[in-house]
Parts: structure tokens; sequence; C-alpha cells
């Protein structure tokens, strides 16, 4: 087979036809992801677009990847001769039955839609799903991905099970409950160190002893206030339980057990 063979084959097989759809469509859809790259970084100051933006040209994205891809098929079976239009009518039935197969997954779709237009949530929140306490490192079409502050492990959710949703803040809020028999201004002033000790720990912005909340059925209830960033709330819980433990060891207060009052009739 000669070079002009060759040729009349290629040219009979219209494949440079469709590897110019091929390569304008690749080069289109380059084009674009510049373009939306290109807008998260002029827009990078601003924290709140850019973890929202990045989230939301991400979905933005991967549509026009999907629309792209659909319009080069179309046109490469047009030009080898497939009435698309024709197949388009003709799969009214497969639709159907189709529909129903991929329900959940549409309704993944439209939930991570909702999901991001209503700024539920973004990249990088630390959020709180069920018994699920983490930071957010992917939120696509059909799922999130949270990993776990506590023990690192990541859950995938579908994004159809996302009703409820608790994102953290920097204020964290941790108690105490001790015995009715100490000493109001003895314990302020233990509490209070307590306090003070909390600002050195490097995870800690700030902290605060704020006093007594409340009068509980067997303890008095103490409260602190703790400013860290998110991803740091178990840490600070770690270091809030360890330095209290030492404190009130040091100075002889017990944590009063759980009590339960027992009638004899």
């Amino acid at each position: 087979m000669n070079w002009e063979n060759i040729l009349k084959f290629i040219l009979e097989q219209k494949i440079l036809i469709v590897l110019a759809i091929i390569a304008i469509s690749v080069v289109l859809y380059k084009i674009i992801k510049k373009a939306i790259n290109k807008f998260l970084e002029r827009n990078k100051e601003n924290k709140k677009l850019d973890a929202k933006g990045k989230t939301l040209f991400k979905l933005f994205s991967n549509i026009i990847k999907y629309v792209i891809l659909i319009i080069a098929v179309a046109l490469i079976l047009q030009i080898y001769g497939v009435n698309v239009t024709s197949i388009v009518a003709g799969l009214g039935l497969v639709s159907v039955i189709a529909g129903l197969a991929i329900q959940d997954a549409l309704k993944d779709i439209i939930s991570g839609t909702n999901i991001i237009i209503d700024d539920y949530y973004a990249l990088g929140d630390v959020i709180k799903i069920d018994n699920i306490e983490g930071k957010v490192i992917q939120l696509g079409m059909k799922s999130t991905k949270i990993k776990s502050i506590k023990n690192g492990n990541i859950y995938t959710i579908a994004n159809r099970n996302i009703s409820k949703v608790e994102k953290m803040s920097e204020e964290l809020y941790l108690g105490i409950g001790l015995s009715y028999d100490n000493e109001t201004g003895k314990i302020d002033t233990i509490l209070s160190e307590v306090a003070e000790q909390l600002k050195e720990i490097r995870e800690i912005k700030n902290a605060k002893y704020l006093g007594l909340s409340e009068f509980g059925d067997s303890a008095i209830q103490y409260k602190f206030q703790i400013i860290c960033k998110p991803e740091n709330r178990y840490k600070a819980t770690i270091e809030f339980n360890q330095i209290l433990k030492k404190q009130l060891d040091m100075n002889n207060i017990e944590i009063p057990y759980p009590q339960v009052t027992v009638h004899n009739s």
C-alpha cells in the first residue's frame, strides 16, 4: 500500500474530520478550564469566594466537559451517517428504564447542586453530618468526602443523604461538672488558671473561663469558651481535658461520678 492509497483511505474514512472534532473539543475544554482557573486566581484574596468558587466552578467545569463530549460524539456519529435525531427519538422507552436505574444518581447531582448554590458548605469547611465531624476535602456532583478531625478517616457520603449539616465555627464551648461541696470562689480561681494555660497552646487562639453555667442534678456546671480553627477543635478538647485534670488534681478537687438514687419500698 503506497502513500496515495493510505491518504485516500484516510479521507474516505473521514478520520481527519473526526480527529479535528476531537482536537477542537479538547482545546475548547482546556480554554474554558483555564478561564475558570484565572477567575479563581483573581479572587484568591477573598477566602469565602475562593472556597465556594472552587467548588462551584469545579461542578461547572464537569458539566461543560460532559456537554462537549456529548456534542462531539453526536457530530462524529452524524459524519458516519448515523441519524442521531432518530436515535434520540427512539430512546423513549429506554430513557424511562434508564431514568429508573439512575434516579439515585440524579438525586445526588441535584442535591450536590443545591448544597453549592445554597452555601451549605464548601471545600475546606469543617462540618458535622450525623456523628461525623471533619473537613470537607472533596465536594463532587454525586458525593461529599470528609476527613475526620478525630481519627483522620475519610468518609464518603452520597449527596442525597445530606439533609442536615452543622458547620463548625471557631468558637468551641466546653464544660465541667463539679461537686456542690466545693467553694465557688476557689473553683473560679482554679478554672481561670486553666483558661490562662490554654492560651499558651499553639492551636488555641484564645480561651476564656465564662463561669457557672447551670445547676445540675449531681454537680454544678462550669463553662469555657475556646477560640481555635475548626480543624483544631478535637486537639483543643484534648488539651483542655489534660490541663483541667492536672489543675483539679493539684488542688484535690474531685470530678463527681454520676449518681443514681435508689429508694427501697
